[in-house]
């Protein structure tokens, strides 16, 4: 156990079924995206999609880190990621 009280296994564990869920649903914003109508009507909605699966790449990341946690949160490249993550932990601190 870590200092978290989250086995290691199980978060490496979690951070590839994160990676493997990303993925997928990276593949279907893709197809999605191909679609020259599709792509026009929910563009938006797409980049989304492309903003949520850069957050599950992050956080497999700092699943799988040793580091202490605020170096953890400040290898975060997307900064609205880390940002919410420092306030989410300043709250239950």
């Amino acid at each position: 156990m870590t200092a978290s009280g989250m086995d290691p296994v199980l978060a490496r564990a979690l951070a590839d079924e994160l990676v493997d869920l990303t993925r997928s649903l990276a593949d279907l914003a893709y197809e999605l995206g191909s679609d020259p109508d599709t792509l026009r009507r929910h563009m938006v909605s797409i980049q989304d999609v492309d903003r949520i699966t850069q957050s599950q790449l992050a956080i497999a990341d700092i699943l799988r880190s040793d580091a202490p946690a605020s170096a953890r949160i400040d290898g975060v490249t997307l900064e609205t990621l880390a940002d919410r993550l420092r306030t989410r932990m300043a709250k239950a601190a």
